[in-house]
Order: structure tokens, then sequence, then C-alpha cells
């Protein structure tokens, strides 16, 4: 085995991420978050990525597709009231700003496998488009660089945006459940939507004010109106937890009042149960693992199993091939329904330690690379970020 990794002299960026407002990173649970090493990957394994984010992109975009026109809502457990939204979304090409693919494999010849899709409110951004970079500006002479465009190709797509729909006002509202983790990713859409060209403004979701003319917030002198809207509340978090909020939202959508991002079709790339859908379109294709939503299904074989909408690790067992459990983790999503995924092959160091790529995709182009190591089975919210150095 080559050993993949280079040392870090991460001092200096740690000193930049506390600078630049980005301490909740270092601190308390997540002061062994940040990997003091970089995973070196070579440029051929750099295309063999993008290859297959723009592959997998355009085979969730078929299986949208397929959803749609059989009326197939219910197996992703989507529910109806959302369904016109997502229909008009699609309609309108209104852009997907945003997503990220997780992936197995990809290093030392180890076959690229899609794990999911963290369509709607991924995170990881600060990290891959800021922290990785200044990590690797002390040895950047040394190396070919990263693959890291994402603020750039971010920037791309909100000007797009702003052309589309050029009759609209230019008045982004970015908003979250008021997580500091969720405010801290946001930063990075901030600083794309203001270089297209956007005034931004932020609010928790508590403080935004939903009526039947658009979106707005309360200000010392008066109501600001905003025509776009950028949220880090899932989807589903509206269809299952708010469903009065979600009413509003698709209200005003469908008038045109507000333009909401990521797009209400994302929630279907988002469900879990398009990858067993997908798996049955594209039984042959190279980058997808076997997946059911019968628990029979991979009997005899390694495989995991999760939930329909599931996050942060939360929620998955790993299961051998006697059906034993043998790795598994607790979380917020059992309620969900499940599939079951064959278990897929990851890149591990001389530690043991495995490693799961990320290919941020921005309106479905490849835009940035990382990585995320455990010493365990499941990549989960206890897992390091590793950033990746070019070394050919």
């Amino acid at each position: 085995m080559v050993d993949r990794l280079m040392d870090v002299p991460d001092e200096g960026a740690k000193d930049i991420i506390q600078q630049e407002g980005y301490a909740w990173f270092l601190e308390g649970d997540n002061e062994e978050y940040m990997a003091p090493d970089a995973i070196m990957v070579s440029k051929n394994e750099v295309t063999a990525f993008n290859e297959a984010a723009e592959a997998c992109y355009e085979l969730f975009k078929k299986g949208l597709a397929h959803v749609s026109d059989n009326n197939l809502w219910s197996r992703l457990g989507i529910p109806s009231e959302i369904i016109p939204l997502i229909k008009y979304d699609m309609i309108r090409d209104l852009p997907h700003i945003c997503g990220r693919f997780d992936l197995s494999g990809g290093v030392d010849g180890i076959p690229i496998k899609l794990i999911e899709f963290n369509a709607d409110t991924s995170s990881l951004m600060p990290e891959s488009a800021y922290f990785q970079s200044w990590m690797h500006e002390p040895i950047r002479l040394d190396y070919k660089g990263q693959f890291n465009y994402l603020v750039h190709d971010l920037t791309k797509s909100f000007r797009d945006l702003k052309n589309q729909f050029e009759e609209k006002t230019a008045t982004l509202l970015l908003c979250s459940l008021g997580y500091e983790e969720d405010r801290l990713n946001l930063n990075v859409i901030r600083e794309a939507a203001e270089a297209a060209g956007f005034e931004v403004d932020y609010a928790d979701l508590e403080d935004v004010v939903f009526s039947d003319e658009g979106v707005f917030l309360e200000t010392e002198e008066g109501y600001v109106q905003y025509f776009f809207m950028y949220k880090m509340v899932p989807w589903e978090f509206m269809m299952f937890e708010e469903p009065e909020l979600m009413e509003l939202i698709v209200d005003l959508s469908l008038k045109d009042e507000v333009l909401v991002f990521n797009p209400a079709y994302t929630i279907a790339y988002q469900a879990k149960h398009m990858l067993t859908i997908l798996y049955e379109l594209f039984p042959d294709n190279p980058y997808l693992l076997p997946t059911s939503d019968e628990k029979t299904a991979l009997q005899g074989k390694q495989h995991v199993c999760k939930v329909n909408f599931g996050r942060l690790g939360e929620n998955i067992s790993v299961i051998d091939s006697e059906g034993s459990v043998i790795s598994k983790t607790h979380g917020d999503f059992a309620k969900f329904s499940k599939i079951y995924q064959e278990f897929a092959e990851m890149y591990a160091d001389e530690d043991g330690d495995i490693y799961q790529g990320s290919l941020f995709v921005a309106n479905g182009r490849p835009s940035c690379l990382c990585f995320r190591r455990r010493d365990d089975l499941i990549i989960d919210d206890d897992s390091e970020f590793v950033p990746h150095l070019i070394f050919e």
C-alpha cells in the first residue's frame, strides 16, 4: 500500500480559520475535526471523480423524469402537497445551485461508487471552499493544486440565475434554523451571490415573514421584500415538521412571489429511495451499487441499511454477509422507511481509517473535491475533514 498522506503545516491555516470567523469548526467537540494531513490524489483520479459526478447527475435527472412521468412520488416518501411545486420548478428549469455527491473509492484503483446525493442542504461548504485552500497555501509550490472552484462556480450559477429572472429585483434572503454550522455554510453562498450582483441578507427562519404577498424581513425602516431565498432548512423538515410553512412556500412559489433554492425537485434527489429506482432503471451502470427497498434483497452480501431522509450518518447499520450488524449509528430519523445498499469498498490508509470522497456540483457541474475519514465503517458527524492535494 502506498501512503497517500502528506503532513500539512496547519497552524497558519487554523489562525486564518479563526480570524475569518470560523472558530466553531476548531472548538469543543470539533477540536479534532480538521485533519493535520492531506490525502494526495492524481490528476487522473480527479478526472475520474469529475466524470463520475457528471454521469451520476445525469442519472438523477433521468430518475426524476421517470418518477414524474410515472407518478412515483409516494414511493419516494414525498407528500402530495409539494408535488405541484416540484413539477413547476422542473418546468421552469429552476437551477440546482449546489449539491454534494458522496462517493466511495476513486483512490488506488478502487472503483468509484455512488453512496448518496446530498442535493438539498449540503454541508461541508466552508471546509471545502476555504479551509482546504488555506491549508494548501504553504506547500502550494510543491503540488499541482486542488480541484476547488466552488465559489467561482457558485458565482456563475447565481449570475446565470440573475440573468434567467432579470425581471425580478436581485434581493436574496439566506435563512436557516439558527444552527451555527448552517449559518457558516451560508457564508459561502453569500460570497458567491454578492459577487454575482445580489443584495444578500440573512435571518433565522423564525424571523422571516411569510405573507400572501411574498417573503419579508421587518427592519427599522419597514418591511423589506426578497424575491429569491436560499435555505439551509431541509425540504423534508418543512414537509413533515412544518406543513403550514411548506404550504405557504408552495403557494408563494406557484404565484411567482419568491424563488426558493435549492429547488423543490431536489427533495426527490435527496430521497434514498431514488437510489433504488436508479438501480432498477440502470442496473449495469458502473457507478451504482445494488440497492433495494426489500430487506432480503442483499442477503448473503455485506450491505448497508439506511433511512430515506437520514442525515449526518445517523440511523445507519452495516450488516455482514452472515446477517449480523457489525456497525451501527443511532439518530433522529428512525421513523423513515429504509433502503438496503450493497457495501462499497473504500480506500483505507495504513492505520485502517477509511476515506469517503465528496464532489460538489454547482448547477450540475463538478466543482470541488474533498474527503472525510473515520476509524469505523460509517462516515458520520464524528468524521475528520481531510483536504486533498494533486500530486501529478
